[in-house]
């Protein structure tokens, strides 16, 4: 005669029985954004479990808010799930590349991209993206006077960084009321030439790109 057990699927399945899922509000973000980490966890019957310890690791950055309240910047946060088995993380996008987040035996990643702003002043602005090595210089100057065929280096109020130094010469062409040419060397120097008409005045504004 076979002898029959009331025993609990948590205990025959252990570790098993829980399934933690990991969801991202956003899984391509952009550098210095922030994104809701949400956590579930769930029996093998798809209920929720509830006061359910689970700590959550990031392989880079920090999460910065437990449920919607601040929290001190950690890599590592340990949350316990509501009634709906679930807690959240809000996390911020510091870094580059793909972001592995770990929560039990369970994974996710995310990868954050796009230019992040380095240096501003009142004339340009100076902004990296890592992921394909590439940088922007936004200039905004207003007011300017440049006489024909005169050439500006002197803008030594802003420092190009020696590691966003371009890999060869270039430079962009204004093309406004006159044409200006934004150049850029490889020694991180850069200037505007007025290449037309004496201009008075000018409010001066444009985008160059290059990689580094």
């Amino acid at each position: 005669m076979t002898e029959r057990y009331n025993v609990q699927a948590s205990t025959i399945l252990g570790d098993n029985y829980n399934i933690t899922n990991i969801e991202a509000s956003d899984y391509n973000p952009t550098i210095d954004d922030y994104i809701t980490v949400t956590i579930t966890v769930n029996d093998v019957y798809g209920d929720a479990i509830s006061d359910e310890s689970v700590t959550v690791t990031a392989s880079e950055g920090n999460f910065t808010q437990l449920n919607g309240s601040d929290i001190t910047a950690s890599d590592s946060v340990t949350g316990t799930t509501n009634s709906s088995g679930q807690f959240t993380l809000t996390y911020t996008c510091s870094e580059w590349g793909l972001i592995t987040f770990v929560a039990n035996n369970r994974s996710t990643q995310v990868n954050v991209t796009g230019f992040k702003k380095i240096a501003e002043n009142t004339t340009y602005t100076l902004m990296v993206d890592e992921t394909t090595r590439c940088c922007r210089i936004e200039a905004h100057r207003t007011g300017v006077t440049i006489n024909a065929g005169q050439s500006f280096s002197g803008y030594s109020d802003f420092v190009i960084p020696t590691k966003y130094y371009p890999k060869s010469n270039c430079y962009s062409l204004i093309m406004r009321s006159t044409t200006f040419l934004f150049w850029l060397w490889d020694n991180g120097s850069y200037g505007v030439t007025n290449l037309g008409n004496t201009v008075t005045g000018y409010n001066l504004a444009f985008t160059h790109e290059w990689h580094y």
